[in-house]
């Protein structure tokens, strides 16, 4: 059955569509089903039977449409919403703030750098962790390796710590900046009465140094061409990390250049060509162990 019904012009006896009025062909009216039209194909009924399968296709669709927009879409499950913050994601930590090169100076109450302590039980020690450079804002940590031989206290800042001798024997203090780390071994011995705990200055001694500038980007340099009055910033790397003794730097032409250093550690200098004197040479010094670069101060 067609969803649109057929009649008979009663006048040329031509088929048109029931939904017409008139013959397209003669242009005869049409009067109720038309001519030779059987009572059994009802024009009226297939009309309407046609016209509701139109409007219930169209309602499916709809349906259709709605419910899949209002649905979640399979590939946006398990997602978090923009609402979330990122630093809920997994993975997603906050950036370390312990920069390469971070030292760690272990002092005493007088400012005078200590890498061991020996103590008589009952004795108590005031230590300072000095943190370079200033851009570290990691707090530093103190712990013990056997709190029944020394306890160790620190501050809220962790800058200072009172070390407390318990009973005779030895452990280590640690102080940690983030993954620096500086032990400070500590010996409880017998009560004399006649001497206060002491210390052995000079931190961990330095294995190797290096010495680069600004523009080799890390690497190090034997030679550099300066012009007068122009300043470059060199960098000590000294091995290891743990070293607390300062950078010493000197120069066998004093009147050729300028070395100003940028903090108390000495690792990193500022050297500005004053005088045309050709090549010199320049030295970093620490615990005993050097390294040597020229310098050409020209015009």
């Amino acid at each position: 059955m067609s969803l649109i019904p057929q009649v008979k012009c009663g006048r040329c006896d031509r088929t048109y569509s029931g939904l017409r009025s008139r013959c397209p062909y003669c242009g005869a009216h049409r009067h109720k089903k038309g001519k030779r039209v059987s009572d059994g194909d009802n024009a009226t009924w297939k009309l309407i039977i046609g016209i509701l399968l139109i409007v219930v296709l169209i309602a499916a669709v709809i349906v259709i449409l709605v419910t899949g927009s209002s649905d979640d879409p399979e590939g946006s499950r398990g997602k978090p919403s923009s609402s979330e913050g990122v630093d809920n994601q997994p993975g997603n930590t906050n950036p370390s703030t312990t920069p390469a090169g971070t030292q760690i100076a272990v002092t005493l109450a007088d400012g005078s750098t200590v890498a061991t302590v020996t103590a008589k039980a009952g004795d108590e020690v005031q230590l300072s962790a000095a943190v370079t450079p200033d851009t570290v804002t990691d707090v530093p940590v103190w712990t013990t390796s056997d709190e029944n031989i020394v306890k160790v206290e620190a501050d809220e800042t962790g800058k200072t710590a009172k070390l407390t001798a318990v009973a005779n024997g030895s452990a280590v203090v640690t102080v940690t900046v983030g993954d620096v780390k500086v032990d400070i071994p500590v010996t409880v011995g017998e009560d004399t009465g006649t001497t206060p705990p002491t210390t052995t200055p000079g931190g961990s001694v330095a294995s190797s140094i290096e010495v680069s500038s600004q523009y080799s980007k890390g690497k190090p340099i034997t030679d550099n061409t300066l012009h007068v009055g122009e300043k470059v910033t060199y960098t000590a790397k000294v091995t290891p990390s743990t070293v607390t003794s300062p950078v010493e730097w000197t120069v066998n032409t004093p009147d050729a250049l300028e070395i100003v250093k940028q903090d108390d550690t000495g690792l990193k200098v500022r050297i500005t060509c004053v005088g045309a004197k050709g090549y010199v040479t320049v030295t970093a010094t620490v615990d005993g162990v050097s390294y040597e670069f020229r310098i050409q101060c020209v015009k």
